[in-house]
């Protein structure tokens, strides 16, 4: 057993959405080399996770990515340390080979030996190998391997770096000193800067920039991508897609170069972002063009045009674009004890080639299907982006997809079933921030009583307190048909935006001085003074039970609003029971 590291630190050390896609594939094509390397020595047939056979191949994998635990039986004959040894060689030699490719042409602004230093330091490899003697002894056999590579990875190596010196630390993580070679007067830093596509003021470590780099074919969305997506959903459905072109295409003609996009990613196909960087539709983002920054009277012309459109396009009933997305973050649940009920190794394989072929390899049509962009999908792990107004039932996809692979896995009548966490944050929020927000969510729906299959959602507005609700996946109705249905309510203006927040103040005040009849009651009277149609007032008051149920339904319908906000810009139906069930 072989695990390949830092993982969640190295990809999350991002500060564009392309760096965190490339971190991932840095770290996917790197394990990937070490499970080609041992395929090479041992068979294909003895590789156990990741499983490549019949009609699934080891790039066909790679291409969802390869987890950074690699798991193979070893022939009598061959020696696993040798083979270990060897095979972290050709992850950290493929490594230093890609990050040669990518700093070629770029070397008069670098320190090349120290950059090539750093990124040839960055992967941590460990081993553990432990005879397996009948095949009946397989899962404590692996059991005993996961011990002691856990205990392996506590006893790191700490070598002296080759490579420190004065230089400027790295402005994603402070960890590396930044290896770029830049002119003494900050005005032609910059520019230099821009001109290799970082930003100005960045200082980047050797990684870094090889993330930065990273080829990326057809490009990666970003989150302000991510926000746009609804309003551009609502353009085509109002028949308004040509006035936003037209208008995208005078701005950029004011802008100049710098408007130009070349991303070609599949949600973003038919949209004007392949060819016009969607920053020109934000007002607050104009100022990151040079032209514009430089040229006050050009800035105030480009605004000037977007006014007229936003203005244009409100008499047509369509809002300027939201500024919030949704980060997703997935994992798989009863995993560990799924993996003890495989008691030989040809059980193991047929388990990891499934998981790969029938989930993890199908994940990114599912996300692309739902607008969003898929960072990573190693085995049962999921990492992506998503647009608001189709984040929860993307989240139901995924949830029903792993269910329906993982069934025949099945012990006990429990199955291995998937938490999501979705955090809904601001476009313009540090990226690292909402990383921690998503994985903060997964965790909740992880952990919360009762434990695992669930979905927790955290709100996190650019002013006021985050917001968390919960719910999990074999509840009637789900989470997600809840916030669906809140959100009808609030398209519908059915419900008093107030009434969400005199609930939530009542639980704030009184939570724990009123009796929970007394609670309820109070919960009943502020509902029914608030002006609505008698049959949705019954509706919300049907969910009031408990002190629980109250705070419940004040979260969920505060946390409603901003999927209503997005599901009405790109014209979601409401009240429609194809959504209800997609949801």
């Amino acid at each position: 057993m072989l695990s390949l590291g830092p993982v969640q630190d190295f990809i999350a050390t991002a500060r564009r959405t392309r760096d965190l896609y490339a971190g991932s594939r840095l770290l996917s094509e790197a394990a990937q080399q070490v499970a080609r390397h041992l395929a090479g020595e041992v068979g294909e047939e003895q590789l156990i996770f990741p499983a490549p056979g019949g009609e699934v191949s080891l790039e066909e994998l790679g291409k969802a990515g390869i987890p950074n635990v690699i798991l193979a039986l070893v022939p009598k004959g061959k020696d696993p340390k040798a083979l270990g040894e060897k095979a972290l060689e050709a992850a950290r030699a493929y490594l230093k080979a890609k990050a040669m490719e990518v700093f070629r042409g770029r070397q008069d602004h670098l320190f090349l030996d120290t950059a090539l230093a750093q990124v040839e330091d960055l992967l941590e490899g460990y081993y553990a190998y432990a005879p397996l003697g009948a095949k009946e002894d397989y899962a404590s056999t692996r059991g005993r391997v996961a011990a002691l590579l856990a205990a392996r990875k506590n006893t790191r190596d700490f070598a002296q770096v080759t490579w420190g010196s004065a230089a400027f630390k790295s402005s994603l993580d402070g960890a590396r000193e930044s290896v770029l070679l830049l002119p003494d007067k900050p005005e032609e830093a910059n520019r230099a800067r821009v001109t290799l596509g970082l930003r100005p003021g960045e200082y980047l470590s050797g990684p870094d920039l090889l993330k930065r780099w990273w080829p990326v074919g057809e490009g990666f969305v970003s989150t302000t991508h991510m926000a746009a997506l609804p309003f551009w959903e609502g353009a085509k459905a109002r028949g308004l897609e040509g006035r936003v072109r037209e208008a995208l295409a005078e701005v950029a003609r004011l802008v100049g170069e710098e408007a130009r996009s070349q991303t070609w990613h599949p949600v973003l196909r038919d949209t004007p972002f392949g060819d016009y960087d969607v920053r020109l539709l934000y007002e607050t983002r104009l100022e990151e063009f040079t032209s514009l920054a430089e040229d006050p009277s050009r800035l105030e012309a480009v605004r000037k045009r977007l006014q007229t459109l936003w203005a244009e396009l409100r008499q047509k009933g369509l809002p300027p674009p939201g500024t919030y997305y949704a980060l997703l973050h997935a994992d798989g649940d009863r995993m560990g004890e799924t993996l003890d009920g495989l008691q030989n190794p040809e059980a193991h394989r047929a388990f990891s080639n499934a998981l790969a072929r029938e989930f993890a390899l199908k994940v990114k049509g599912i996300v692309e299907r739902h607008g969003g962009g898929l960072v990573y999908s190693g085995g049962d792990d999921v990492l992506a982006l998503l647009p608001l107004h189709r984040a929860l039932a993307c989240a139901r996809a995924l949830a029903e997809r792993f269910r329906e692979v993982m069934a025949p896995y099945g012990k006990g009548g429990v199955l291995p079933s998937l938490s999501v966490g979705l955090a809904v944050v601001h476009h313009l929020e540090p990226l690292q921030d909402a990383l921690d927000l998503a994985r903060r969510a997964e965790k909740k729906a992880k952990e919360d009583q009762p434990k695992r299959n669930a979905l927790a959602v955290i709100y996190s507005p650019r002013s006021g307190s985050e917001l968390a609700v919960r719910g999990r996946w074999d509840e009637s109705p789900r989470l997600t048909q809840r916030l669906l249905r809140y959100a009808d309510l609030i398209r519908l203006e059915a419900v008093p935006s107030r009434a969400a927040y005199e609930l939530k103040e009542l639980i704030r005040e009184a939570g724990d001085v009123l009796s929970e009849e007394a609670l309820v009651a109070e919960a009943m009277r502020i509902l029914k003074r608030k002006e609505m149609k008698e049959a949705y007032r019954e509706e919300l008051a049907h969910w009031i039970r408990t002190k629980e149920h109250v705070e419940r339904l004040a979260h969920e319908l505060i946390l409603a609003r901003p999927f209503a906000e997005a599901m009405e810009q790109a014209g979601v139906p409401v009240e429609s029971r194809e959504v209800w069930d997609a949801h």
